[in-house]
């Protein structure tokens, strides 16, 4: 009788695999064995030769579409608590809106709702096919250890990714300082744990930043090896701002602070010049693409088609505006052709967003090999339930996910199963929604 080896792996066989490799054939009836959290092995045929001797927890995905999961390289989990929130004002532009609706909305957040707000976004990001968020929080009257319970709340519902509190002299030094002073403390504090979620040195943007907290921050970040992740020159605003106050474009003030390198995200970009663009690629930045956003709040489209020609790094986050970066992908391909204008624009290039710059990026930020199943890299990944009513292959996949028409089912992250079914698997998700709606309430009353 043959010994098995002590440590389970997981075989998910037949179905199409997707590898996540740009216009790469499906492997038709493929199988993945994962091991220790990573994928061990990928391939077509008898696997047996593998798995024999093994205990083995198989995952049948025949007829299924097979992919690695969805990397959102910026959002705001705290805005899950927002979905439905009525203004009772009528914001003129960008400035007011973050004043009369984000800013009030964050002042008013505690720390329970911290917790339940990363926790009700983790699980929505998750049947979005999302299984690693970098995440941007903000919660001015509660501030240390807000961290914590946004790390908590991703990890009682299995997802990976980063967070980081959002530094800002809009409420007075004492709170930047706190702010800086958060994102060390939990940076130090996962340093010392082998953790699926990172943290980064987070920034509002220019224009609520001083040069004193600036500095501070940046001392703090190169002392103890943390990256940046701010939005900038998202709404013109800023760009008036920075040159007012210090006689340079946005860009140019990070680049000039040392803010800027290629462990730093930067959110939006759409009001750089050529020349901001070409500092963006010199320093190797990484540039977050959020389109539904930058749509919705009226601040412009992002020049993503002349970043992208210029070798910048682009990739795509919802910032909080829904889980569904696929949804950001779709539309930046509607953006790209309306700049360009060709109705060809755009069909590749948010595949590469998405897809491959993504995986680079938070791969970067965490780590770790993401975004590919590949050996080696985590094992995080979803199984889709898709019926396709045309021929499916590995170069015309991306036409049928924007389709949107598939549908979550199954998602592994770590090789650990956090959905099945298109149900939550470590939390009882009906509870987790009707207790998210009794604190919203509460969040809106003291709005």
């Amino acid at each position: 009788m043959p010994r098995l080896d002590s440590e389970k792996i997981t075989l998910i066989k037949g179905g199409k695999i997707f590898t996540g490799k740009v216009k790469q054939d499906l492997i038709d009836g493929g199988w993945i064995i994962i091991k220790g959290g990573e994928i061990s092995r990928v391939g077509r045929g008898d696997y047996r030769k593998y798995t024999r001797g093994q205990r083995v927890s198989v995952i049948d995905a025949t007829d299924k579409i097979v992919t690695p999961g969805l990397i959102n390289c910026h959002t705001h989990l705290y805005s899950a608590l927002a979905r439905g929130l009525i203004q009772a004002s009528s914001p003129r532009n960008f400035v007011e809106r973050l004043e009369t609706l984000w800013w009030r909305l964050d002042k008013a957040l505690t720390y329970e709702d911290c917790y339940w707000s990363a926790l009700v976004g983790s699980l929505l990001s998750l049947k979005a096919g999302v299984t690693t968020i970098l995440d941007h929080h903000s919660s001015p009257h509660a501030v240390r250890e807000s961290l914590d319970a946004i790390a908590g709340g991703m990890r009682q519902a299995g997802i990976r990714g980063s967070v980081c509190y959002e530094v800002s002299d809009r409420d007075g030094q004492d709170r930047a300082l706190l702010g800086i002073e958060e994102n060390v403390r939990f940076a130090t504090l996962v340093a010392r744990e082998a953790s699926p979620i990172g943290c980064l040195m987070g920034l509002h943007a220019s224009f609520t930043l001083s040069q004193p907290t600036l500095l501070r921050a940046r001392e703090a970040a190169l002392e103890n090896g943390l990256g940046f992740h701010i939005h900038v020159a998202e709404d013109n605003a800023d760009v008036v701002d920075s040159q007012k106050r210090y006689r340079r474009r946005v860009v140019t003030r990070l680049a000039d602070a040392g803010i800027l390198s290629d462990r730093t995200l930067a959110i939006h970009c759409v009001h750089v010049s050529d020349q901001e663009i070409r500092t963006l690629n010199q320093t190797g930045t990484n540039v977050i693409h959020c389109p539904r956003s930058n749509l919705s709040n009226a601040v412009g489209i992002a020049p993503v088609a002349k970043m992208f020609r210029h070798g910048v790094r682009v990739g795509l986050g919802s910032d909080g505006f829904g889980a569904s970066v696929l949804d950001d992908a779709y539309t930046a391909i509607l953006n790209w052709r309306l700049v360009e204008p060709l109705p060809t624009a755009g069909f590749v290039e948010s595949e590469v967003l998405l897809l491959y710059n993504n995986q680079l990026i938070a791969g970067s930020i965490l780590g770790r090999p993401l975004g590919l199943i590949e050996r080696g890299h985590a094992a995080d990944v979803v199984i889709f339930a898709y019926d396709p009513p045309t021929p499916i292959n590995g170069n015309n996949l991306w036409d049928h996910f924007l389709s949107r028409e598939l549908r979550v089912e199954t998602v592994l992250v770590d090789g650990k199963k956090v959905l099945d079914g298109g149900k939550a698997c470590l939390i009882d998700e009906e509870k987790v929604f009707e207790h998210s709606r009794q604190l919203a309430i509460k969040l809106w009353e003291r709005m």
